[in-house]
């Protein structure tokens, strides 16, 4: 788990999203969020529209990555990237295991525009063919 006790499980790839990108070592492994998260978020914390759009944000990290709108997986920064509306375009940044024993994570956290969104699926349309 996270090196510090101190986490909670916040979901788990979703069985469409690890056929996709073929993530099958990944299948039932919990996401966690550590303390950490928050030192991430500091960065982005004045990018966001208002603090409740921050801790609505926050709040729903479970709902992102449990019905986003949109996913996209970098292979070469190991991670997936969950889109979701909330009051803004937001993205839950989930970056897989880098090291053995340790579950996928959620490392940022941060408000994005529709354009970066349609360019990453247009991306993602492209490699996926």
């Amino acid at each position: 788990m996270a090196k510090n006790n101190i986490y909670k499980v916040v979901g788990t790839i979703s069985n469409e999203i690890i056929n996709k990108y073929k993530l099958f070592e990944y299948k039932h492994l919990p996401i966690i969020q550590t303390l950490s998260l928050y030192i991430h978020v500091a960065k982005h914390v004045n990018e966001f529209l208002s603090i409740d759009s921050y801790n609505n944000t926050i709040t729903n990290i479970p709902k992102i990555i449990d019905d986003p709108n949109f996913v996209y997986y970098d292979p070469h920064k190991l991670s997936l990237l969950y889109f979701k509306e909330l009051k803004e375009d937001v993205c839950v940044v989930v970056k897989l295991n880098l090291r053995k024993n340790k579950n996928p994570y959620v490392a940022t956290v941060y408000p994005v525009n529709k354009r970066k969104i349609e360019k990453l699926k247009e991306l993602s349309y492209i490699i996926n063919r």
